[in-house]
């Protein structure tokens, strides 16, 4: 019995169809990813620029410790190792962002479960 999902025969080995839905949904896990960051980030960053001084160095240059609880969140989905004292902001925020350019579909959708991802679509052909 053929499955289907999408419109979408789903079958071993992966069809063509199949690779450009999953590069469709994987783009929208990026996106979502890193809206959530930027968020988060200009959130923190507000937070901090109230709270600092003259002597205090800008945020991205600040030690991790300053990133609000979405931003941890959301590097420790997508990093999966947690970062404390002696990073900075830009340091982390690099990482993120190169596990999100390289990241298979299996761990995009990880972590969209894990930071609860509201998907129009779902991979297909992951178990």
């Amino acid at each position: 019995m053929k499955k289907e999902k999408y419109g979408i025969e789903i079958t071993k080995p992966w069809s063509k169809e199949m690779y450009a839905h999953n590069d469709e949904v994987l783009r929208e896990v990026v996106e979502e990813v890193k809206a959530k960051w930027l968020v988060a980030y200009h959130d923190s960053e507000n937070e901090y620029e109230a709270d600092s001084q003259d002597d205090y160095p800008e945020f991205m240059d600040s030690d991790w410790d300053n990133a609000n609880a979405i931003m941890m969140d959301v590097q420790e989905a997508v990093t999966i190792i947690s970062y404390g004292s002696g990073y900075t902001i830009y340091d982390v925020e690099k990482d993120v962002h190169q596990e999100l350019e390289s990241m298979p579909y299996w761990r995009a959708k990880e972590i969209a479960e894990e930071l609860s991802l509201n998907l129009d679509k779902e991979f297909i052909g992951l178990s």
